[in-house]
C-alpha cells in the first residue's frame, strides 16, 4: 500500500487538474455549430438594455467546437455598421482570420458612445452591450477567455479606448488597437474618465498626419479631440511607462514603443506621414479608395495580430516577440504643445443577454459590397 500511495496521489492530481481545465472552458465549448456557419459571417441579434443589438460573427474555416479560440472585436467608424469594418480590414479572409473568431458589433444609429450630439446611446449602455455580447459568445462558441482583443477605426477606435478605461468591462480584454481614434473627451479639460483595471494596459495605435477628419494635432470644434501626442502622454502616465524607443520606416512611418511598468513594448504607436483617415495597409483598402489615399508602408493587420499574440488577460506579456531594434532611446514621445493631465476616475458597465441568431448567412463577398461607404 505504501508503494501505491505515490501513484494514487498522482492520479488524484491528474483528475483534479483535468477538472480545473474543464471548468475554465466556456459553456459554448462542445456545442454544435452548423456547418454552414463555419467560414462565413453570420448576423446575430441579442437584447441588451431593452434594446435590440446586433453584431456579425465570423467563425474561422478551421473552427472546431472542442478547441478554444481567441476572439477579436472590430469596431466600425461613424456612421457605419460592423460589415464596413470587416470589408475595409479584410480580417475575415483566411490569411488573417484562421484560428480566430472575429466579431463586428453594430452601434445603435451607426455611432458609438462618446461623440457629443451624435451618439444615440449613453456610454454605460454601449458598455453593457459589450458585456452582453461577450456573454453570448462564451455561451455559444468555444472562446479562450484569456485571449479577447479589440480593434477599431475612428469613432470605433475612440470607443475601444473607453472600454480600456473601464475597470469592469475592460478586464475582459487582453489588448487594444485603435486606428485614427476619435478620442473625444480626452482632450485638455475633457470630461472623460479613465481607471484601467490593471497596469499596463497593452495598446498599439495608428494615426496619419494628413487625417483631416480626426486630426493628428487635435480639433477644437463641435467634436473636440486631443492631439495624438497628448492622448499618448495620458496612457504613458497611466501605464507607468518609462523608456521609449523610436524607429523610422522608409522616412514615412515612425514607430514609438514604450517600456511600461517594467514590461517592454506594452504601449506602441505608429505615426504615418501623409496618411489620411484610413486603415493602414500595404494593400489598397476601401477607406483608402474612398479618400483617394494610397497604400502605406505599415500593414496594420499583421502588426495588430502580432501584438495581440503577445498578451493574455491576466498576465504581463506572453513573450517578447514583435519588438523592433531601436534607433533612439528616450522617455519622451511625439511632441505636443498641449499641457495638462488626463482625469483618472471611473465608469462602469455590465449586464446579461438572451441571444438569437437571425436568419440569413453573410459571406465575405457581401461584406465587400457594403464596404463602399464613407467613414467619419
Amino acid at each position: 500500500m505504501t508503494r501505491l500511495l505515490p501513484i494514487l496521489l498522482a492520479t488524484v492530481a491528474l483528475i483534479t487538474s483535468t477538472v480545473v481545465a474543464d471548468d475554465d472552458r466556456t459553456p459554448g465549448c462542445g456545442k454544435d455549430v452548423s456547418s454552414t456557419a463555419i467560414g462565413k459571417t453570420q448576423k446575430v441579434s441579442i437584447t441588451s438594455s431593452d434594446n435590440n443589438r446586433t453584431f456579425m460573427v465570423h467563425l474561422p474555416q478551421d473552427y472546431d467546437s472542442d478547441e478554444d479560440y481567441p476572439v477579436i472585436l472590430g469596431f466600425h467608424g461613424a456612421p457605419g455598421v460592423g460589415l464596413h469594418f470587416e470589408a475595409d480590414t479584410m480580417f475575415s479572409m483566411p490569411r488573417w482570420g484562421n484560428g480566430k473568431i472575429f466579431v463586428y458589433p453594430d452601434a445603435l444609429g451607426g455611432v458609438w458612445a462618446g461623440i457629443p450630439g451624435n451618439a444615440t446611446t449613453p456610454l454605460e449602455k454601449d458598455l453593457e452591450f459589450m458585456s452582453d455580447l461577450l456573454d453570448y459568445l462564451r455561451n455559444n462558441y468555444c472562446v479562450d477567455n484569456e485571449k479577447i482583443y479589440a480593434t477599431g477605426i475612428s469613432n470605433g477606435g475612440g470607443f475601444l479606448n473607453r472600454i480600456a478605461c473601464d475597470p469592469t468591462v475592460g478586464r475582459n480584454f487582453a489588448a487594444f488597437a485603435p486606428d485614427a481614434g476619435a478620442f473625444t473627451g480626452f482632450q485638455p479639460n475633457g470630461n472623460a474618465t479613465c481607471n484601467p483595471y490593471k497596469t499596463p494596459i497593452p495598446i498599439i495605435s495608428f494615426h496619419g498626419t494628413n487625417d483631416t477628419t480626426i486630426s493628428y494635432y487635435g480639433r477644437n470644434d463641435s467634436i473636440p479631440t486631443p492631439s495624438i501626442p497628448y492622448w499618448l502622454q495620458g496612457w504613458v502616465e497611466r501605464n507607468k511607462c518609462t523608456d521609449m524607443t523610436e524607429e523610422t520606416y522608409n522616412k514615412t512611418a515612425t514607430h514609438y514603443s514604450w517600456t511600461c511598468d517594467g514590461v517592454e513594448g506594452a504601449f506602441q504607436h505608429y505615426k504615418v506621414e501623409g496618411m489620411g483617415h484610413v486603415w493602414p495597409s500595404t494593400e489598397e483598402t476601401f477607406s483608402q479608395l474612398i479618400s483617394g489615399g494610397q497604400p502605406t508602408v505599415v500593414n496594420a493587420n499583421q502588426l495588430i495580430l502580432d501584438f495581440f499574440g503577445r498578451w493574455e488577460v491576466e498576465d504581463r506579456g506572453v513573450s517578447g516577440g514583435g519588438e523592433t531594434t531601436a534607433a533612439t532611446t528616450t522617455t519622451a514621445g511625439p511632441t505636443s504643445t498641449e499641457t495638462g493631465g488626463p482625469a483618472t476616475t471611473t465608469t462602469a458597465g455590465g449586464g446579461s443577454a438572451a441571444g438569437r441568431v437571425e436568419v440569413g448567412m453573410w459571406n465575405f463577398g457581401v461584406a465587400v459590397l457594403v464596404g463602399l461607404m464613407a467613414w467619419v
